[in-house]
C-alpha cells in the first residue's frame, strides 16, 4: 500500500467522482482508477460502488478513508515537526475562519503576522461554523476560528471572547436615538438579515422564537459587506455582532434586550492534534491583539 494511492482515494472520495478526482490530482482518469483497482486488490475488498456516474464508499472504504486521513495528517505534522526541529519555519498555515470574526478581526491579523513572520503563508478561508468543525477535525485546518463548544467530537476550543449580536441602523433610522431595544419590539419589523446558512442567523431566529416574536425577512444576504450597504441605501435595521461597526462611523449598534443574542468565539483544534510553531505564534498573536484592543465594542459608533 502506497500513500499515493491513499491520496488518489481520498481525493475519489472527496470529489465523489473519477474524472473531477483525477483533473484535481493531474493524472489521466484511466491511471487513477488503475491504482484504486491495484489498492482494492493489495486490501482484498471493494472499496468504492459506482452509481451512475457517482461513488459510494463501501463499509471497507468508509473504514480505510477514516484511517487515510489520520495517517496522512500525521505523516504531515512529523514533516513539520522535524522541519521546525532543523530550524526551518517555512510552510503554510491553514486557518478557518466564519465570516462574523473575518470582517472585523482577521485583515489586520494577517498584516501583522505576514509582516512578522513573511516566510510562513498564511492561507485563510471564510467558512461556515460546521465546514471549519470538519476541516479542522479531518486535518485539512490546523486552527480554526469559530464558536464554542464545538458540535463535532474530536475538536478542542479554547474561548476568546463572547460577542453580542446587536440592532444595527443608520444615524437617520428613527430608533438612532434609543439606549436599546427589546426584542420584542422587532415583532413585525422589516430586516435586512443573514442566510439561515450562518450560525448568526440561526442565533438570532432562536432568540426571536424565545420572545415569541416574528420580525418580517425584507432580504437575505450572504455577506456583511452586502448587508451593511443595504442598511444604508434602504434605511431598514440588520442584526449583527457588535464589532462589524469597526470602521463604519455612519451606522450605529444598538444593544438588544430580553434576551440579549450573544456567544462565544474561540480557536479550534484537533483533540491531541500537533500545533506547529507557526500555529502557536498565530494563536499568541491573536491574544495579544485583543489585550491591546480591549475588544472595544463599536456600539452607538
Amino acid at each position: 500500500m502506497e500513500l499515493r494511492q491513499l491520496r488518489y482515494f481520498l481525493a475519489v472520495v472527496d470529489e465523489g467522482h473519477f474524472t473531477r478526482a483525477a483533473e484535481k490530482l493531474y493524472i489521466s482518469q484511466p491511471a487513477l482508477s488503475q491504482q484504486i483497482k491495484l489498492l482494492e486488490e493489495e486490501i482484498g475488498a471493494v472499496l468504492l460502488e459506482r452509481i451512475g456516474r457517482r461513488i459510494r464508499l463501501t463499509a471497507a472504504g468508509e473504514i480505510l478513508a477514516t484511517h487515510a486521513r489520520r495517517a496522512l495528517q500525521e505523516l504531515a505534522e512529523a514533516q513539520t515537526a522535524l522541519a521546525e526541529l532543523a530550524g526551518l519555519q517555512r510552510g503554510v498555515l491553514q486557518i478557518g475562519v466564519v465570516q462574523t470574526v473575518n470582517a472585523y478581526l482577521i485583515p489586520d491579523l494577517v498584516a501583522a503576522f505576514a509582516t512578522t513572520y513573511p516566510a510562513i503563508r498564511l492561507h485563510i478561508e471564510e467558512l461556515a461554523a460546521s465546514d471549519i468543525e470538519q476541516g479542522v477535525a479531518e486535518g485539512r485546518l490546523q486552527l480554526g476560528i469559530s464558536f464554542t463548544p464545538a458540535e463535532t467530537s474530536g475538536i478542542v476550543g479554547e474561548d476568546l471572547f463572547t460577542e453580542e449580536l446587536v440592532l444595527i441602523v443608520g444615524r437617520q433610522h428613527p430608533w438612532a436615538h434609543l439606549p436599546q431595544v427589546p426584542v420584542q419590539a422587532l415583532h413585525q419589523q422589516p430586516l435586512i438579515l443573514l442566510s439561515p446558512a450562518f450560525c448568526t442567523r440561526r442565533l438570532w431566529d432562536r432568540c426571536a422564537h424565545t420572545a415569541g416574536i416574528e420580525p418580517q425577512v425584507l432580504v437575505e444576504m450572504n455577506t456583511i459587506s452586502n448587508i451593511l450597504a443595504a442598511v444604508r441605501q434602504l434605511s431598514v435595521a440588520t442584526v449583527l455582532p457588535s464589532f462589524v461597526l469597526c470602521n463604519q462611523p455612519d451606522l450605529i449598534g444598538i444593544p438588544l434586550v430580553d434576551p440579549t443574542p450573544r456567544r462565544t468565539v474561540g480557536f479550534l483544534f484537533r483533540h491531541h492534534g500537533y500545533r506547529c510553531a507557526a500555529t502557536q505564534a498565530f494563536v499568541a498573536m491573536v491574544h495579544d491583539r485583543l489585550a491591546v484592543s480591549g475588544l472595544t465594542a463599536f456600539i452607538r459608533g
